[in-house]
């Protein structure tokens, strides 16, 4: 997840010297950490063919299965470039959208590594199946995670254009969101009848920015309302709880995250005036929250991270339940001995 992810980040961070007594080198970041979660994927894209373009300067270029180029930084906590979106229009959506099926080239939709900008070739359903499965037995809980409809949309369509669709035509993005719900949950019941296991469901789905929200309540309740509900009632059906990442400002779709079956809401962005003390008080006894605690002030050192850890977490959990996590990747500029300090707090509250 973007904790573990964001200890990567820490552990890479040539400029930092380590205590060695504080690191053994020879333990995995799960095992290290002590991290209760273990994450698997679902890949709900149009499955185009994937090619490493280039890699040079500390960058590289990928052509990637959802549907668009991106060019990445190496090694760097830094925004990407994506365009080449290739549903330009409705004939190149109604060419691609029968890709969204779920035996597609007849290889496996789910996998132990992330999709995301992968290049290497899948594997077969047995094999994923069979990894995942020795994954389930380490006795963490095991999420799988896939693009919300939103996400898995724009991806491409393109964020702007999907944005002008959102105004402009709510049958036309409606039908795409649709089409990716169906993907995730069709996906779901051929890995779980070749017995796949797993606890938890996590959607990506960025809907907000730090001052609101990328589309109106009332485009949302109108289009992603009904989808993430109709993927709420079937992971409930499967006694699999139903987790929804979301940066940016989202406080105010809560009552139908709540709706929709959401058991719990991540990451809950701090610098988007949100504080998961206040939120756990007026939804607690709907709602799970995890995360919250600002990357920002865990730069700061010791009596920062003490303080940003006291005031949210003891609250929060008195409130209905609380899950730790920070509110976004951690970065580079966080000490390992501070991180390492602030795990430990964790696990004293």
């Amino acid at each position: 997840m973007w904790e573990q992810q964001g200890a990567i980040n820490i552990l890479q961070n040539k400029n930092k010297v380590y205590d060695k007594d504080k690191l053994d080198l020879n333990l995995s970041l799960q095992e290290h950490f002590g991290f209760d979660f273990s994450m698997i994927y679902l890949d709900n894209s149009l499955r185009q063919p994937t090619k490493l373009i280039k890699s040079e300067k500390g960058m590289i270029t990928v052509k990637d299965r959802c549907g668009y180029t991106a060019d990445k930084f190496i090694g760097k906590s830094r925004t990407m470039h994506m365009y080449n979106h290739i549903t330009t229009s409705k004939d190149s959506w109604d060419k691609h959208k029968s890709r969204l099926s779920v035996d597609i080239d007849d290889l496996s939709r789910v996998n132990k590594q992330s999709y995301f900008m992968r290049y290497d070739k899948d594997q077969t359903w047995e094999q994923s199946i069979s990894e995942i499965n020795q994954l389930y037995n380490n006795n963490n809980y095991v999420f799988i995670n896939s693009y919300g409809p939103f996400e898995a949309a724009w991806r491409h369509r393109g964020f702007t254009q999907l944005l002008m669709d959102s105004a402009l035509d709510e049958k036309f993005i409606e039908e795409i969101f649709s089409a990716h719900t169906d993907l995730i949950i069709e996906t779901l019941k051929k890995a779980l009848s070749m017995g796949m296991k797993i606890d938890g469901y996590f959607l990506v789905e960025d809907l907000g920015h730090t001052r609101g929200l990328l589309i109106s309540p009332a485009v949302y309740k109108r289009t992603l309302h009904k989808q993430h509900r109709k993927l709420g009632d079937y992971l409930h059906s499967q006694n699999i709880d139903f987790f929804m990442h979301s940066c940016g400002m989202v406080k105010e779709l809560i009552p139908l995250f709540i709706d929709e079956g959401l058991d719990v809401l991540q990451a809950i962005e701090s610098k988007a005036n949100q504080d998961v003390a206040k939120l756990s008080k007026e939804y607690g006894k709907d709602i799970c929250f995890m995360g919250n605690i600002d990357v920002q002030e865990l730069a700061k050192g010791k009596d920062a991270i003490k303080a940003e850890i006291y005031r949210k977490i003891i609250p929060a959990m008195k409130n209905g339940g609380y899950i730790y996590h920070s509110d976004h990747s951690i970065p580079p500029e966080v000490a390992l001995e501070d991180y390492i300090y602030m795990m430990d707090l964790i696990k004293k509250l």
